[in-house]
C-alpha cells in the first residue's frame, strides 16, 4: 500500500509538473514577440481556405472550364492505340467531346510535345472521375513538395514560410493552374527541385528535374538552360538530354512517325494562334499583339530575335559569373524573370516560375534590395492576387484591353533586377549573408 501510494503521488507531481510547463509554453507562446508568428499562421491558414474553396467551386464542371481534357483525351487515345492522332484537332476534340459532355463546341487543343505528351500519358489508364480527382491530388502535392524544396533552398524560417503559402494561394497563377488542371505545379515542383539539387552540385539529380521542364514547356526553361551552359554545368544538361532522348523513344513508340508529323503542323497551322492565345499572355510578344493584332507574323519574327538576344546574353552572364558565389541563385534572380517576359508563349498559370526569384528578393541572397523596394514590390505584385487577378484577365484582356498591366510590371521587374545586378556587381563577388 505505501509503494502505490507512492507511486500515485510522484505520478500526480510530474502531472502538476508538466501541467505548469504547458502553462509557461503557452504564455511564451502569445509573448508579443511571437504575436507575428500567430499573425502569420493565420494568414496562412485562411489563403489556403480561400483557394480551396474557390477550386471546389468549379471541381464539377471540368468539362466547361477545365484545361484538363487537353491531357486525358490524347493520354486516352494512345491507351486505345490511336496516339497518332493527338495532334489532329478534329480527331482529337471528337475524343474530347466522347469523354467530357460538358464541353459543348470547344477544343483543347494540345500543345504539348510529343515526349511530355509521353510523360503524362498514364493518366489514360484511369476513367474520367477517377482521372479528375488523381489530377487535382497530383497538382497539389507537386505544390506542397516544390514549397518543402524552397523551404530547404533558402532555409525559409516559420513566419517567411507562412507567407510564402499565403502568397501562392492568394496568387492568381496558382489559382487558375489548380482551377484548369494546368502543369504549372508540375514546373515549380521541377525548378525548385533542380535549384535545390545545383545548389548542393548534385548535377544528376538536377538533370532529371530539369528534364521534366524541358520535355513539357521547353520554351519557360531555355535562358537558364543557356546560363548553365555558360557555367559548364555539363553533366546537369548531359543527363536532361539524355531524358530528352528517352522520352522521345517512348513517344515514337505511343505516337509513331505519323504523330510527331502531326504535331510539327499543328504548330505550323494558323489557326494554332487561335488556340493558343499568345496575346493574352504577360509577355513581350503578348502585349504587341494587343497594340498590333494584324502584324502577328512581323511580331513573331522580332520576338524570336529577342528571344535568341536573351539566350546569348544568359550563356555570357553564366560565363561571366562561373567563378563567383552563388552561380545559381543568380541565375535564377537575372535570367528567369527576363525569359518569362520575352518567352514565345507563357501563359499566367505558369508565372508561377517566379516564385524562387521573388524568394531571392525578399530574402535578400544575391542582391540587397532596400525595404522600399520591397514594399513597392508587394503592392506591385497585387494585380497578381486574388480577386483583382480575374477581373483584370476576364473583364479587362479578354474584351480588347489594349495594355496588359501584367506585362508592364513583369518587364519592370526584370529590368530593375538587371540594373541592380549590375549596379553592385563587385559587391556580389564575395559571399552575401542572408537575412
Amino acid at each position: 500500500m505505501i509503494s502505490l501510494r507512492c507511486t500515485l503521488q510522484l505520478r500526480l507531481k510530474n502531472q502538476m509538473k508538466k501541467f505548469i510547463n504547458d502553462i509557461s509554453l503557452a504564455r511564451l507562446k502569445f509573448a508579443p514577440q511571437n504575436i507575428k508568428s500567430i499573425g502569420a499562421t493565420i494568414v496562412a491558414i485562411a489563403s489556403i481556405c480561400m483557394l480551396a474553396f474557390l477550386i471546389s467551386k468549379s471541381s464539377d464542371v471540368a468539362g466547361k472550364i477545365s484545361d484538363f481534357p487537353e491531357y486525358y483525351a490524347p493520354a486516352k487515345m494512345i491507351a486505345d492505340g490511336n496516339g497518332a492522332n493527338s495532334y489532329i484537332l478534329t480527331k482529337l476534340g471528337e475524343e474530347q467531346h466522347s469523354l467530357f459532355s460538358g464541353m459543348g463546341n470547344r477544343v483543347v487543343a494540345l500543345f504539348v510535345p510529343p515526349q511530355g505528351l509521353a510523360l503524362i500519358s498514364a493518366i489514360g489508364m484511369l476513367n474520367v472521375a477517377m482521372a479528375i480527382m488523381a489530377w487535382k491530388v497530383f497538382l497539389v502535392g507537386c505544390l506542397i513538395v516544390a514549397i518543402i524544396f524552397l523551404i530547404s533552398t533558402f532555409s525559409l524560417n516559420y513566419k517567411q514560410t507562412c507567407y510564402l503559402i499565403a502568397g501562392l494561394c492568394l496568387s492568381y497563377p496558382c489559382y487558375e493552374a489548380l482551377r484548369l488542371g494546368q502543369l504549372a505545379p508540375i514546373l515549380l515542383l521541377s525548378f525548385s527541385a533542380a535549384i535545390y539539387f545545383l545548389q548542393k552540385n548534385k548535377n544528376i539529380a538536377a538533370g532529371l528535374c530539369l528534364s521534366l521542364l524541358i520535355i513539357l514547356k521547353p520554351q519557360q526553361i531555355f535562358p537558364f538552360l543557356a546560363y548553365l551552359a555558360g557555367l559548364r554545368r555539363w553533366r546537369a544538361l548531359t543527363v536532361l538530354m539524355g531524358m530528352f532522348i528517352l522520352f522521345t523513344l517512348i513517344a515514337f513508340f505511343e505516337i509513331g512517325t505519323s504523330g510527331f508529323q502531326n504535331y510539327f503542323a499543328l504548330g505550323r497551322s494558323p489557326e494554332s494562334a487561335a488556340y493558343m492565345q499568345p496575346e493574352l499572355n504577360a509577355t513581350l510578344r503578348g502585349q504587341l499583339m494587343r497594340l498590333m493584332p494584324a502584324h502577328s507574323n512581323m511580331i513573331l519574327d522580332a520576338s524570336i530575335v529577342i528571344y535568341a538576344i536573351v539566350l546569348a546574353f544568359s550563356y555570357l552572364y553564366g560565363q561571366q559569373t562561373r567563378d563567383k558565389p552563388d552561380t545559381i541563385l543568380r541565375g535564377v534572380l537575372s535570367i528567369i524573370p527576363i525569359g518569362l517576359v520575352t518567352s514565345l508563349h507563357c501563359h499566367d498559370y505558369d508565372l508561377l516560375l517566379l516564385v524562387p526569384s521573388l524568394i531571392v528578393i525578399f530574402t535578400e541572397r544575391i542582391v540587397p534590395f532596400n525595404s522600399l523596394f520591397q514594399l513597392l514590390l508587394i503592392f506591385a505584385g497585387i494585380p497578381f492576387l486574388l480577386p483583382l487577378a480575374i477581373n483584370i484577365h476576364y473583364d479587362y484582356l479578354l474584351h480588347g484591353g489594349k495594355i496588359n498591366i501584367l506585362f508592364l510590371e513583369l518587364a519592370i521587374l526584370s529590368l530593375t533586377i538587371i540594373y541592380r545586378v549590375c549596379q553592385v556587381s563587385q559587391k556580389i563577388d564575395t559571399k552575401v549573408t542572408p537575412k
